[in-house]
C-alpha cells in the first residue's frame, strides 16, 4: 500500500452529485459544486504543477478551475456514466486548460517579440500526451488511496480497532516482526497486544482496506442507468491504476455475488 501524501477530502464521489451541479440554479446545485471541490481539488492541483513549471501559474490555473465549478458553468454538462468513467471526462478538460496556457504563453512570448525586436525567448513547449495521461493517472490513483486510507482511519476512529495506525506502523517498518509491533503499539497506544493479536488486526485491516479500495474504485466509476458499477468494470479500474492487490479479491468477489 502507498503511503498518502496528499490529503484530500473525505466526500465520497457520486454521479448524483454530477447531476446536481448541471443544474444552473438551486442550492442543491451549489453544494453538489462545492463537494466536487472539495472531492478533487487536492488532486487537480496537484496535477497542474505536475505540468507546469511554474508553481505560481499551476495554483492560477487552478483557481481558474474552482471559479468555474463555483460559477454558473457547463463544466459538468456533458458528464455522463454511461459515456465513459468520470476520470476520463475530468482529464480532458484539465488538458485543454492546460494546453490553453501554454498557447497563451506563446502568444505572450510573441507579443515580447514584436515590441522589443531581438529579444530572445525561450520556446514553450506543451507536454506529450502519453506522459500527460501518465501523471494524471498518477494524481488519480493517489486520491484513490488517499480516500480509502481516510475512510480506514474512519473506521479506526468509530470502532477503536487501531487497523490504520497499525498499517501504517507496519508500512513505515517493514523489517518489524509481529512482536515488534505489537510492542510499539502498546507503548503508544496503553493497551496491551500481543503478537497473535496484531497479527489478526493486520490480517483485518488489510482485507479491510482492500474492501475500501474497492469502493472507493466503485465510487469513482459511478452510478448508471443500469445500477452501480459491475465487478468486472471496478476489477478492470483497478488493474488501470495499478491498485489491484490480493486483498481486494474478496471484495470483488462479495460484489460479485450482491449485484
Amino acid at each position: 500500500m502507498d503511503q498518502a501524501k496528499v490529503l484530500l477530502g473525505d466526500i465520497p464521489t457520486q454521479w448524483s452529485n454530477i447531476f446536481q451541479a448541471q443544474q444552473n440554479q438551486g442550492s442543491m446545485a451549489v453544494s453538489a459544486r462545492r463537494e466536487l471541490l472539495l472531492r478533487y481539488h487536492q488532486a487537480i492541483q496537484l496535477f497542474f504543477r505536475k505540468e507546469l513549471s511554474d508553481p505560481h501559474a499551476a495554483d492560477a490555473l487552478y483557481s481558474n478551475f474552482a471559479v468555474r465549478i463555483l460559477e454558473v458553468d457547463g463544466l459538468f454538462k456533458r458528464a455522463d456514466p454511461e459515456k465513459g468513467r468520470f476520470r476520463d471526462y475530468l482529464k480532458v478538460i484539465l488538458r485543454h486548460m492546460v494546453m490553453d496556457h501554454y498557447r497563451q504563453q506563446q502568444r505572450d512570448n510573441k507579443k515580447r517579440q514584436d515590441l522589443v525586436p531581438g529579444t530572445d525567448t525561450e520556446p514553450v513547449a506543451a507536454p506529450e500526451d502519453s506522459q500527460e495521461d501518465q501523471r494524471f493517472v498518477q494524481c488519480w490513483r493517489q486520491e484513490i488511496i488517499n480516500q480509502a486510507w481516510n475512510a480506514l482511519l474512519a473506521v479506526e476512529q468509530k470502532t477503536g480497532q487501531p487497523y490504520s495506525t497499525l498499517l501504517r506502523l507496519q508500512e513505515q517498518n517493514p523489517g518489524w516482526r509481529a512482536a515488534q509491533l505489537a510492542e510499539h503499539l502498546t507503548k503508544t497506544t496503553g493497551k496491551g497486544q500481543t503478537p497473535e493479536n496484531v497479527r489478526q488486526l493486520i490480517h483485518r485491516g488489510r482485507k479491510l482496506f482492500g474492501k475500501l479500495l474497492v469502493e472507493e474504485a466503485s465510487h469513482s466509476l459511478g452510478q448508471s442507468a443500469e445500477g452501480p458499477a459491475s465487478a468486472e468494470r471496478v476489477e478492470q479500474e483497478l488493474v488501470d491504476l495499478g491498485l489491484l492487490f490480493s486483498y481486494c479479491k474478496d471484495a470483488l468477489r462479495e460484489r460479485r455475488e450482491t449485484i
